[in-house]
């Protein structure tokens, strides 16, 4: 077991600092503002016809509406828009964040080479990753994941709990994707497994970390771009301490 890594917190906050490095922002800006500015477009002209559409679907008549139990059917109708209300919310937060994993798998490189130059050029990058092998990687991880969401489509009309069901496979294609665009560049194959296998519980915890900080809304928009940048640290200080 590799030892002494840098603490996530540590990791965080030099992300941070390079995130707001001038060629870092210069970077990230553009397409990341780019992907805001698309789906909130999208989601302020269709997401109301589509939300009174679900709700028309989902509603539960009871004919109760001249009874001593009339509230139950307002209690009911308030139940199942607050439930929609939560999955417009999430859906509009998990999209923004696929659209923009996505544009980090183009941008990782640089990002990774920066990380690299400014820090760790004494490391040797042994990575070689091309175009088309970014695009089958997404296309294969995006295809499972959305099977994944198809299968758990029961679950989302629980109400207050079933829109919470998509964060987990949410959460997986999060951590798979930027894992590979970064460890990609910095290791061969088998080292990269090899660091992920001894070094789960450091990674796992700057993967939720990252994950958690992606549901809070704007700066989910950033947030994969920022993980870059503490994936890079996480990886490269792995290779430091000349154990792979």
């Amino acid at each position: 077991m590799i030892q002494n890594l840098i603490p996530t917190a540590k990791i965080l906050r030099q992300s941070s600092k390079d995130f707001f490095n001038p060629y870092m922002l210069k970077l990230s800006f553009l397409p990341l503002v780019l992907s805001f500015l698309f789906w909130a477009v999208i989601f302020y002209f269709f997401a109301p016809s589509i939300f009174g559409s679900l709700f028309e679907m989902s509603k539960v008549e009871l004919m109760l509406e001249n009874g001593f139990f009339s509230w139950i059917q307002d209690v009911l109708d308030f139940v199942i828009k607050v439930t929609l209300f939560i999955l417009f919310v999430i859906v509009f937060f998990l999209l923004s964040m696929l659209s923009n994993l996505v544009i980090c798998a183009f941008l990782a490189e640089k990002v990774v080479k920066f990380v690299h130059r400014t820090y760790y050029s004494n490391l040797a990058m042994e990575g070689n990753q091309s175009i088309f092998g970014v695009v089958f990687f997404l296309f294969k991880a995006y295809l499972l994941y959305f099977f994944i969401l198809v299968l758990l489509i029961p679950l989302y009309f629980i109400p207050f709990v079933g829109a919470f069901v998509m964060l987990f496979p949410s959460y997986w294609i999060f951590k798979k994707t930027l894992i590979a665009d970064v460890g990609d560049m910095i290791f061969e194959k088998n080292s990269l497994k090899k660091a992920q296998e001894e070094n789960k519980k450091e990674l796992r915890k700057l993967a939720i970390s990252l994950y958690a900080l992606s549901l809070i809304p704007f700066l989910n928009f950033f947030i994969p771009f920022y993980a870059l940048l503490g994936l890079s640290h996480f990886f490269f200080d792995v290779k430091n301490k000349g154990k792979l």
